[in-house]
């Protein structure tokens, strides 16, 4: 059986990529998942990149589409660093429809709560074998 420390954090990349997906078909879609899916949520770096990306162009008022978004990122200085444009291309094949962007993005913060929740019981663990303390403070 493996320990705690050998097995991948909680995380779906297919989620991730599918709310991508989802916001570049329906940039509208952006209004479903906003108010709860934050950057950090994204355990791949590339697709909070990606997701900070939306939301600065939103913020910004600028019309999300695949043009708008390799140019953000290119701005950024980051689109080589996600794999070029071709990654961006690729997210639209990601997801046939945008239709179940609320799910993907709970998906993708249920894991990032649960990566949380991991850490958290780390630090919980850390203090609980530090004979040091005082655990009665």
């Amino acid at each position: 059986m493996d320990t705690i420390e050998e097995r991948l954090p909680p995380h779906s990349v297919e989620a991730e990529e599918a709310v991508l997906g989802s916001l570049l078909i329906d940039p509208d879609a952006i209004f479903e998942v906003s108010n709860f899916l934050k950057a950090d949520a994204f355990y791949r770096a590339q697709n909070r990149w990606i997701y900070e990306s939306i939301l600065s162009l939103s913020e910004q008022r600028v019309p999300l589409d695949v043009v708008t978004l390799i140019e953000e990122l290119r701005r950024q200085e980051r689109l080589e660093e996600i794999g070029g444009e071709s990654s961006i291309i690729n997210l639209l094949n990601a997801v046939p429809t945008s239709i179940n962007v609320e799910a993907y993005g709970r998906m993708v913060e249920a894991a990032s709560i649960r990566r949380k929740l991991i850490l958290a019981a780390g630090s919980i663990a850390k203090l609980a074998y530090n004979e040091a303390e005082d655990i009665n403070v």
